[in-house]
């Protein structure tokens, strides 16, 4: 163990010498290894220094235990006894003095206080011996910053149980005691100095040791750091100059890649904003986020992500519950003494102007913290005008053309929190250089706002804002290189002549979006609150003419309104406070009333308006002001819906609804002259290719109408429609709305009674020689049918015969005329007796419209039909030629009607041949659906001139031609005609033939109608095989998949149903209930039920049929018999039968009729 002279020194080795563990480590140092002394090994000294930390916190930790026993235990007379050992050492600690006791308390205390002295000079030791270990130094940093603490805490024990108001100051602001205790009362007793004192040497025992660090370790951030949040928080004399230069010299030595570790702190030691623990910006939120109420402006910690701990200030502010979580402006808060306001969180204690002068310096560095220095000019620092122009800076976004907030900040709430920073404080705007007038309206004009830092002038209306902040009207450091020092008067005239050299220009992009209503308003706002009330009225006006939203609208127009009723109370104030002082006046002058009565009377004699004089200077003329701003509010109210029409002309001016309402609007309030220059207006706006909501043509219409029926001026009335018919002024985009045009100056004129002069513009408009431009609208009028008719209608009325002929026979010649034109032609040319013209006019017509044009069917049966009215029976060979050509094109569906005119006419006057032969064609050339019909048409007319039997070869070609529902029926009629001629065997052959083609079960009549017949005419086997027939048909249809079509071709095949399944089958899928069968006259039903299974089966029960009834020749009919023969006769073989086992049998001719050959053609094939 080394001696020394040093006291200091000695007993910290004395103390050390009582410990054998460190008494160890001690000795240690004094060897050598390889020629190296153990004292410059860094890790024997850390060694050393951790033991002596372990038994410092094991006494520390027993002496704690210790106090708080002796707390609980006041009352009672038992001590307990601790036994430590620690470092090769026993302690005996007690809080009564006894036999084997070592240490009570106080002597604890003592012991305590001298190892740390000991430990204070190993450290020392250990650092003199190796002044560049950065460990060594940290350790020996740490200890002593730990010390500051534990004094700290203690004199602020004290300082509480002294000073009770202290204690509220420092409970309400949670600022450190020992910060306040310096400011204090001076009537300190012992125990508080000593501990002062005690802090005090702490204190600067501790700053010589950060600066001896630093001159080795300058490069080093962490004891930068270590040493400004030491100074932050235990400097009694809250120098703030003292920490300024520490981050100073800090921010000189450090590299600029460690810049950001220390702007981190300084931020947070300027702001008392603490960053986030998370890695994501916390996003501004708030119903007030535009005028800078709710803005959070924390940042997420850099520091903490990069080297996964915090900066020691921010550190131990978080552990003391200091700082701000957001910057905000909260109402109703109470301010303090020194107007801040009074929050639960460490008010940073850096003044105003130091602050600034750090945070612009700091925006140098990281420019995305200017919109934080904004919005704490605005809610902190109340520096209103320099927030204004550091908002401008940033919608000036001179770096990118997109603006990106860290903080999650939109450009839309920029402008918002720009426009109510200048709005709120007009004065500090304007003498920070920002126009703010000039700027909004340069931007709602769509121009581009250049701020330019010259002078601090704007292009445009712009507020000047130049780099490093020149323009500003404010420095942002010192240009000394002290960063957070002031400034002289050479260095402030040094940065003025830059500022006067600078010629920075930047643009301000003017995309709004839904911000110009809101915009328009700040912008009056901003001109009320400078008092210049006329220009606020003004601007809005201008906003009102200006906007072109219907939501820009209501907000102005609310604006505007609250503004005028604004006015009036403050007028009505103005008129009670006039009223309450006339009466104290009063009061004074009524002693003065008697004295002047006599001169009073004689001036009214003598009619001298000195007295009306007087009053009259005494009124203000307050009354007069509020009728005015009455009658400005009332007639604001009563413009707003014209002004909101204005607007929505603004959005499209191509509306021409919205200029039909205008006009109407304004014949309401009855101004007939602005309703038809508004409509005057919309021709000039509006564009026929682009017009919605109505035709261009109403606005001419309606011009008309206001000047001829409310103004009564019809040469007004004339002149637009030349201006309009004549001169083609408008270009219209639609023929039919110049057509308009054209019509309503005919019918103006007619009106007027001006006949000649109707006829003549009608004739001109079709004419296609109108004057004026030619385009596409003009050169199409000689098409247009409303003129075309107009021109018709007036010929008639007003012109000759002549002139009536030359404009139809036009029209046909331009191929515009129409078949109802053609129609009214002829009926003209008839009621004039020219009838081979109206023929030819038809003829003209049909060379026009040819079928299968709809026109073509009403011209032919017109022209038909007059010319059997002219001629009757007379020109048949020109007759027959018509109807010939007409039915040669004519299309079947509407063949019927000509071939029933060309029919009855043959009756009439021709051929009884000729007729039979067009109801023939009629037959073969009407459609399947009128097929049915002709053919019975055919038939009577056949029967009623040619005889019932020459009918037979029409009802066989009916049969073979329709299709199977009308053939069954025409069956019917066929048999029904035979059994009028007694041929039932035809008859029969004709139902038999008619059978197949009818289903029993959807044409129940067929077979109602056969059933009668052969009760009525036939026999046994006749009425068996009429009834075999109706099963086997029935069966073949119950066969029919009714779903194939909709199955589709690749439908599973259906199995063969019998009779009853299928009639169940089709009944319910098409809903129906199952007729039952009909019980046949005369006849017993049988007891037996047979079901045929299929259609062999029917076919082998009918061949049996057959055998037992040939030998009959009675016409007697016994059903009863026959079923109980065949009852007696075996079941069939249950196996299936096969081709060897089917016996073919010949079927009478007589029973099928013309199907016999058929039958037999196939059989043998």
């Amino acid at each position: 163990m080394t001696t020394t002279k040093d006291p200091t020194v000695s007993a910290a080795l004395t103390t050390l010498v009582a410990y054998p563990t460190l008494l160890t480590h001690e000795q240690s140092l004094s060897l050598s290894t390889s020629g190296i002394s153990a004292c410059y090994d860094v890790t024997s000294w850390m060694e050393y220094l951790e033991a002596v930390d372990d038994v410092l916190d094991a006494l520390v930790d027993v002496h704690s235990r210790l106090t708080t026993s002796s707390k609980a235990t006041s009352s009672s007379n038992a001590a307990s006894v601790i036994t430590l050992e620690t470092a090769g050492r026993t302690f005996q600690i007690s809080t009564h003095s006894a036999h084997g006791i070592t240490h009570t308390p106080s002597s604890l205390a003592a012991e305590i206080k001298a190892l740390t002295r000991a430990r204070i000079v190993v450290a020392e030791r250990s650092v003199g011996l190796l002044p560049g270990s950065y460990k060594l130094w940290k350790s020996h940093l740490q200890f002593l910053c730990g010390l500051m603490q534990d004094s700290s805490h203690a004199e602020a024990s004290s300082v509480l149980q002294r000073d009770k108001a202290l204690t509220k100051r420092a409970g309400r602001q949670r600022i450190p005691i020992h910060l306040l205790s310096s400011s204090s009362n001076n009537n300190n007793n012992n125990n508080t100095t000593t501990t002062a004192s005690s802090h005090h040497y702490y204190y600067e025992l501790t700053v010589m040791a950060f600066e001896r660090s630093l001159i080795r370790l300058h490069k080093s951030p962490r004891l930068w750091l270590m040493y400004a949040a030491f100074l932050s928080l235990y400097d009694p004399s809250r120098n703030v100059s003292a920490i300024r230069h520490v981050y100073n010299r800090m921010l000189v030595a450090l590299p600029v890649s460690q810049h950001e570790r220390v702007w981190e702190e300084v931020y947070a030691w300027v702001t008392g904003v603490l960053p986030l623990l998370g890695s994501d910006n916390l996003v501004a939120t708030g119903d007030n986020e535009a005028s800078g109420k709710g803005m959070m402006i924390r940042r997420r910690g850099m520091h903490k992500v990069k080297y996964g701990f915090e900066s020691p200030l921010v550190e131990e502010w978080r552990k003391r519950g200091w700082g701000y979580d957001q910057i905000c402006a909260v109402a109703g808060q109470e301010e303090g003494d020194d107007g801040t306001t009074a929050t639960t969180s460490y008010l940073p204690t850096c003044p105003t102007e130091t602050a600034l002068r750090i945070l612009r310096r700091h925006t140098c560095f990281d420019p995305t913290y200017a919109e934080d220095l904004a919005t704490l000019c605005m809610t902190r620092y109340h520096r209103y005008g320099e927030a204004a122009s550091l908002l401008l800076k940033l919608l000036n976004n001179v770096d990118s053309g997109n603006f990106i907030s860290p903080n999650g900040t939109t450009r839309h709430e920029l402008w918002l929190r720009f426009a109510d920073c200048c709005t709120a404080h007009p004065r500090e705007a304007k003498i920070a250089g920002v126009d703010f007038d000039g700027i909004i309206r340069a931007v709602l004009k769509g121009q581009n706002v250049i701020a330019d830092g010259e002078g601090g002038k704007q292009s445009g209306g712009g507020g000047g804002v130049g780099r490093d902040g020149e323009g500003l009207g404010f420095q942002v450091f010192d240009k000394s290189g002290d960063a957070f020092g002031s400034s002289t008067k050479e260095e402030e005239k040094e940065g003025q002549t830059l500022q006067e050299k600078g010629n920075t220009k930047e643009l301000i992009n003017h995309r709004l979006g839904e911000m110009e209503g809101t915009l328009w308003t700040r912008l009056a706002e901003y001109h009320v609150r400078a008092g210049d009330f006329e220009l606020a009225r003004s601007v809005y006006e201008e906003a009102l003419d200006a906007i072109t939203r219907v939501r820009d609208f209501s907000l102005v127009f609310d604006a505007y309104v609250r503004f005028e009723e604004g006015v009036i109370e403050a007028l009505m104030e103005l008129m009670e406070e006039d009223e309450e002082d006339g009466e104290r006046e009063e009061g004074g002058q009524a002693q003065k009333k008697s004295a002047t009565n006599e001169d009073e009377d004689l001036d009214i004699l003598l009619g001298d308006d000195s007295l009306q004089n007087s009053l009259n200077e005494d009124d203000p003329g307050t009354s007069a002001d509020v009728e005015l701003a009455i009658s400005r509010a009332e007639h604001l109210t009563s413009r707003r819906p014209l002004l909101l029409n204005r607007v929505l002309l603004r959005q499209n001016p191509h509306n021409v609804g919205e200029w039909i309402k205008r006009s109407e609007l304004y014949l309401k309030l009855k101004e007939i002259n602005l309703a038809a220059a508004s409509l005057e207006e919309a021709l000039k706006a509006v564009s026929a290719r682009k017009s919605v909501n109505g035709s261009p043509a109403t606005i001419v219409l309606t011009l008309i109408d206001i000047h001829e029926n409310k103004l009564k001026d019809i040469e007004a009335a004339r002149n637009v429609l030349e201006r309009i018919c004549s001169k083609n002024e408008y270009e219209f985009q639609d023929v039919e709305d110049l057509a308009q045009c054209h019509a309503a100056y005919v019918e103006l004129e007619l009106r007027q009674e001006n006949w000649d002069m109707a006829l003549n513009l009608a004739r001109r408009a079709v004419s296609g020689n109108a004057g004026g431009r030619k385009n596409k609208a003009v050169k199409g009028l000689s098409r247009s049918l409303r003129l075309w008719n107009l021109l018709f209608d007036l010929e008639e009325s007003l012109g000759t015969i002549q002139t009536t002929k030359d404009a139809y026979d036009r029209a046909l010649e331009w191929k515009v005329a129409t078949p109802s034109h053609v129609l009214n032609y002829a009926s003209f040319l008839k009621d004039k007796r020219y009838f081979e013209e109206s023929f030819a006019a038809y003829e003209r017509g049909l060379g026009l419209f040819l079928f299968p044009h709809p026109g073509a069917t009403l011209l032919w049966k017109s022209y038909l039909k007059e010319f059997l009215e002219r001629y009757e029976g007379s020109k048949t060979p020109r007759v027959r030629e018509l109807f010939d050509r007409c039915l040669a094109d004519c299309p079947p569906e509407e063949s019927p009607e000509f071939y029933l005119m060309y029919g009855e006419y043959e009756e009439t006057h021709g051929l009884t041949k000729r007729a039979l032969s067009v109801y023939e064609r009629m037959c073969n050339a009407v459609p399947d659906s009128e097929k049915f019909t002709a053919f019975r048409l055919y038939i009577a007319k056949a029967i009623q001139y040619l005889g019932i039997t020459s009918a037979r070869p029409i009802y066989e070609r009916a049969i073979s031609a329709l299709e199977d529902g009308p053939a069954s029926k025409i069956c019917l009629e066929y048999a029904k005609m035979e059994t009028g001629l007694r041929e039932m065997d035809r008859a029969r052959t004709v139902l038999v033939y008619g059978a197949q083609m009818a289903d029993p079960r959807r044409d129940p009549d067929y077979w109602a109608a056969w059933h009668e017949f052969e009760v009525s005419h036939g026999n046994e086997e006749t009425f068996r095989e009429m009834l075999r027939v109706k099963r086997s048909v029935q069966a073949a249809f119950s066969t029919v998949n009714y779903n194939a079509a909709e199955m589709g071709s690749g439908a599973p095949r259906v199995e063969t149903l019998d009779e009853e399944s299928a009639l169940r089958m089709i009944a319910e899928s098409e809903g129906v209930e199952v007729e039952k069968k009909q019980v046949i006259g005369g006849f017993v039903s049988s007891t037996k039920k047979r079901t045929a299974q299929d259609l062999e089966g029917i076919e082998m029960q009918a061949a049996k049929l057959r055998q037992m009834t040939a030998a009959v020749t009675s016409d007697e009919i016994d059903i009863d018999e026959i079923e109980d023969e065949e009852e007696q006769q075996p079941p069939p073989p249950k196996k299936r039968a096969t081709a060897a086992d089917i016996q073919e049998k010949a079927i009478p001719t007589a029973v099928f009729g013309g199907l016999a050959s058929t039958g037999n053609d196939s059989s043998k094939d």
